[in-house]
């Protein structure tokens, strides 16, 4: 199973914010989600990320979690959180809007 590293969860844990990420650290981080679920970063807003203990949502693939809602007239609009495991036992929680 594919998991966010270890470098990821350091850059998380020493911002806290996704908006105060920048740079190199930036890109790494965003690369890392993106190998674990392809142009995720690409297809969707990332407005918040954090490191937590439980993942919430229905099981999507290779421990993946996603917790989502649908948005628009059309209900083709998505928000939600997803959660991509990480190396020390966690998860990372992003929530974005598609």
């Amino acid at each position: 199973m594919k998991k966010i590293s270890k470098k990821a969860v350091e850059i998380v844990e020493k911002y806290g914010d996704i908006d105060k990420i920048v740079g190199k650290e930036r890109e790494y981080l965003l690369k890392q989600i993106d190998k674990l679920y392809p142009n995720f970063t690409v297809d969707c807003g990332i407005w918040d990320m954090k490191l937590t203990e439980k993942y919430y949502g229905e099981f999507q693939q290779d421990g993946q979690y996603c917790s989502q809602s649908a948005m628009g007239e059309t209900g083709d609009c998505f928000r939600g959180t997803y959660y991509f495991p990480t190396t020390d036992g966690r998860y990372l929680a992003v929530s974005y809007d598609c």
